[in-house]
């Protein structure tokens, strides 16, 4: 049986809720046929993310 230690179950936490954001957001499929074309659609999603975060935070 596997067990989660804190660390791990809170990084786990925190993965959960950002595919959870970016799903809600961005829509659940992915567009890219290709494997990499799928993890470059995934990574500029991210960044787009971190991008409208960082300006909600400065305009606080």
């Amino acid at each position: 049986m596997f067990f989660l230690d804190d660390r791990t179950y809170h990084q786990r936490s925190n993965i959960e809720s950002t595919f959870f954001a970016l799903c809600g957001k961005y829509g659940e499929i992915v567009r890219a046929r290709t494997w990499f074309g799928q993890f470059r659609e995934l990574v500029l999603k991210c960044a787009v993310r971190n991008v409208e975060l960082a300006l909600d935070r400065s305009n606080a």
